[in-house]
């Protein structure tokens, strides 16, 4: 109970809605950022998620191309943009508007002249679709009225092979992609690329069907599966709960 009061309190007194604060701990330290509904607390410690980015470490460098498919309000693409450097460059993609909001001026007041924003959601074909907003701030997805709550709008729908093409990218790093539920959607629609540019992927899972579609995808195009936290990865076949699976948030290097 003390605990709760003791954090109202700080959120009241230090991170109120519309407060802009520079980050303080983590690998973002130094870059600022502005509370609201969408960003919270967390980014002050450069957010929870250190393992996904010690994966990007691990294989991005200074003039790289990467791919943020899913990048919410932007802490990975701060993150991504301050590792390829003013050589390289970031797509980053994002279909809900709030958090195009907060990511468009994070960019911005970062100074990150090296990201590519598009409007959208990444999915198997072009068009337009019905974007749900979730039950949280970071669920929202692709689909039907009846399967979140918050109303839904119209998005348009791309591929990742059309952004390639559109973009003229003859290299590719990296695809980090986080877009609760339509990873599967993701890679048929990346198909190309997957071929011809062979990027590493690191995929956040979200539900045991597209644990075993995304593998499948994957193994088709000899990709080799880990996971970067948690047990290895010991049945390529089956997902969640399955505790040798696959699921989580895994990454994929191109044999």
């Amino acid at each position: 109970m003390e605990e709760i009061w003791f954090k109202k309190l700080v959120r009241r007194r230090f991170f109120a809605h519309g407060a802009v604060r520079r980050i303080r701990f983590g690998p973002l330290s130094g870059k600022v950022y502005r509370v609201s509904d969408v960003t919270g607390m967390s980014p002050w410690y450069s957010g929870w998620e250190r393992k996904q980015q010690r994966a990007f470490a691990s294989v991005v460098r200074a003039g790289d191309v990467v791919f943020d498919v899913g990048a919410y309000w932007g802490l990975h693409t701060l993150y991504l943009s301050s590792l390829v450097g003013a050589g390289g460059r970031v797509v980053a993609i994002e279909p809900w508007s709030r958090a195009l909001e907060e990511l468009e001026w994070h960019i911005n007041a970062n100074h990150c002249s090296n990201v590519t924003v598009y409007r959208g959601a990444l999915s198997d074909h072009c068009g337009e679709g019905a974007f749900v907003a979730g039950h949280s701030a970071s669920t929202g997805h692709l689909g039907s009225e009846e399967q979140g709550v918050g109303g839904q709008s119209t998005v348009r729908m791309l591929t990742l092979d059309a952004i390639v093409g559109e973009l003229k990218i003859r290299r590719l790093q990296l695809v980090k992609i986080d877009v609760e539920g339509a990873e599967s959607a993701v890679l048929r629609g990346a198909a190309k690329t997957l071929i011809n540019l062979r990027p590493w992927l690191i995929v956040e899972l979200h539900t045991p069907e597209q644990d075993v579609k995304v593998a499948e995808l994957l193994i088709a195009h000899d990709y080799e599966l880990k996971r970067i936290s948690g047990p290895p990865i010991k049945k390529l076949t089956v997902g969640w709960p399955d505790r040798d699976g696959v699921w989580g948030t895994i990454m994929a290097r191109p044999n």
